[in-house]
């Protein structure tokens, strides 16, 4: 499916390959609004700490909302730099391999960094 997403006044074409399933049928509200539904929301929730949904529609009029959360701006820049980020997730991974390291004095550490 190819799909449309807004990026600062400008529209960008995303190629979304991804296989759906059929959860629910929602009805239009009095003020054209669909809303997720308890159980859904539910679902959704209990997995993600989800405060917003990016929207996409695809040439043929189908909709998605992908679940999104926002990242404070002062820190985002982890997120925007490639090796910091990769360093995170390495270390992350290697913690939860079990290669930890004890230290004694945390300020020598840090300092030795």
């Amino acid at each position: 499916m190819k799909t449309t997403r807004a990026s600062k006044g400008k529209k960008e074409l995303l190629e979304i390959r991804e296989k759906f399933m059929h959860v629910d049928t929602r009805p239009l509200d009095s003020k054209h609004r669909i809303t997720l539904g308890g159980r859904l929301q539910k679902l959704l929730t209990s997995k993600l700490k989800i405060d917003s949904y990016q929207v996409f529609v695809g040439k043929e009029g189908d909709i998605l909302l992908r679940p999104a959360v926002s990242i404070p701006s002062n820190e985002a820049w982890v997120y925007r730099n490639p090796e910091v980020i990769g360093k995170i997730r390495n270390g992350l991974q290697e913690a939860g391999n079990g290669k930890v390291e004890k230290v004694d004095n945390l300020e020598d550490f840090l300092d030795n960094l």
